[in-house]
C-alpha cells in the first residue's frame, strides 16, 4: 500500500510539472472510474463522456497544486461529484423544468471544490465564450450562465426557438473543443475514446 502511495505521489509531482505523459497515464488509470460514476448517476453516455472530459480538464488546469493533494482518488471523486451534479442540474434545465419549480427540489451541488480550480476553469470558459460569434455568445450566456429556458432566450433575442437551439448547440461544441484543446494530446485522445 505504501508503494502505491509513493508511486501516486511521484506521478502527481510529474503532472504538476506539466509532464504530459504522466498526465496521460493518470487519465488512463482513472477515466473509467469517473465515467462509470457519471453514467450511473446521469444515465446518458454523452453526458457521462462530457463529465469525464470536464473533470480531467479541471485536473490539468489545477495540476500545480496536485503535490499538496493527500489522497488523489478522494480529491478526484470530489471534483467528479461536483461536475456530475452540475451536469445533472443542466440536464434537468434542458428538459424544460416547469417555471416556478423551487430550487430546493433540485439536487444541490456540494461546494467542496477548490475555489482556485473554479477560477481557472471559469477563466478558460470565458476565453472560449469570447471567441464565439456574437449570437452564439448571447445564446450561451442567456441559457448556460443566466439559466433562461430556450423559449425565454428566443424572446429576448428576437429569434425562433429553433435558432436558439442551433446557436446553443454550436456554442457548446465550440466551447468544448476550445477547452479540450488545452489538454495534452495523449490524454485528449484517451478522453475522446472513453468507452
Amino acid at each position: 500500500m505504501q508503494h502505491d502511495r509513493e508511486k501516486e505521489r511521484a506521478m502527481l509531482l510529474l503532472v504538476s510539472e506539466g509532464d504530459e505523459q504522466a498526465f496521460t497515464v493518470l487519465v488512463k488509470e482513472y477515466r473509467r472510474n469517473v465515467y462509470t460514476a457519471a453514467l450511473r448517476l446521469l444515465h446518458r453516455q454523452e453526458l457521462a463522456e462530457e463529465v469525464v472530459q470536464d473533470v480531467f480538464l479541471k485536473v490539468w488546469l489545477h495540476r500545480t497544486s496536485l503535490p499538496g493533494v493527500e489522497h488523489f482518488p478522494a480529491w478526484l471523486l470530489g471534483v467528479a461529484r461536483n461536475t456530475i451534479y452540475t451536469a445533472f442540474r443542466r440536464s434537468l434545465k434542458d428538459k424544460l423544468i416547469p417555471v416556478g419549480t423551487p430550487d430546493e427540489e433540485l439536487p444541490a451541488a456540494n461546494n467542496t471544490e477548490d475555489p482556485l480550480l473554479n477560477k481557472e476553469y471559469t477563466q478558460l470558459l470565458e476565453k472560449a465564450i469570447a471567441r464565439l460569434p456574437l449570437r452564439q455568445q448571447q445564446t450561451y450566456r442567456l441559457i448556460r450562465q443566466e439559466g433562461h429556458k430556450r423559449a425565454e432566450a428566443a424572446a429576448i433575442l428576437g429569434v425562433s426557438p429553433e435558432t436558439v437551439k442551433f446557436n446553443l448547440d454550436e456554442a457548446n461544441r465550440k466551447v468544448r473543443a476550445f477547452c479540450l484543446a488545452q489538454l495534452p494530446l495523449g490524454a485528449l485522445l484517451l478522453l475522446l475514446n472513453i468507452r
